[in-house]
């Protein structure tokens, strides 16, 4: 079996490089946004593992049983994975927990009924449709849809080989300005037919320009007993 599916520790440097520059990328931003603390970046980090054993495992998250794997994402990513921080979080995890399976909120089964009408599509094109159905309205998390999409997005990219997607310098204004025009559309609405189209094939070719297969961990086994 294959030891690693991500190269973390070169996913961690592209987020530190990104974290240093952060003021010089949110000064060019439509929307200016919060710092990118050390917490968020190890919380990232949490999420890449995660992400990685996912792969490793070959789990589909998008099967129905698998979904609490799509909310520990974004438990980590807003809480890590310490226990006392879990307790100090756990209203708002239960919150999320009833508005993720809201079908007038989150409404995952809406999420996981289009992935399914779109198996058949190219990988970045299924990758991309997920992130815009997250963070559309109605979001799919209470908090944290724009990480918590990115991970989603590197995991369906990850089960066909593709790198998986990491904010760095050079891509995040081209990631976060259309994100903030995603987020304003609503997924049941007029903007289904026009908006959300053209958002979708925007990222699915943004995926494609920035793929780095550097930050796929080269074939590694591990032996066995």
């Amino acid at each position: 079996m294959f030891k690693h599916v991500l190269d973390l520790e070169k996913i961690e440097e592209r987020l530190r490089e990104t974290q240093r520059q952060f003021a010089l990328i949110n000064a060019r931003l439509t929307m200016q946004r919060d710092g990118m603390s050390d917490s968020i970046v190890e919380h990232m980090m949490e999420g890449y593992s995660y992400v990685d054993r996912l792969l490793r495992d070959n789990t589909d998250i998008l099967r129905i049983g698998q979904f609490h794997h799509l909310l520990e994402l974004n438990h980590l990513v807003l809480c890590g994975s310490e226990g006392e921080r879990r307790a100090e979080f756990r209203n708002h995890i239960e919150r999320t927990e009833a508005h993720f399976y809201d079908r007038e909120l989150g409404d995952i089964g809406g999420l996981v009924d289009w992935y399914e009408r779109h198996r058949g599509q190219p990988v970045r094109k299924r990758a991309a449709g997920v992130y815009v159905r997250v963070l559309s309205r109605p979001q799919l998390y209470i908090e944290g849809n724009h990480r918590t999409g990115a991970l989603i997005m590197s995991y369906i990219l990850g089960r066909e080989g593709k790198p998986p997607f990491v904010l760095t310098p050079e891509n995040a204004e081209a990631y976060f300005n259309p994100s903030t025009l995603v987020r304003d559309a609503h997924k049941y609405s007029f903007d289904e037919l026009i908006k959300i189209p053209k958002l979708k094939r925007y990222f699915a070719e943004f995926l494609k320009e920035n793929e780095d297969e550097s930050l796929i961990a080269k074939p590694e086994t591990v032996e066995t007993s």
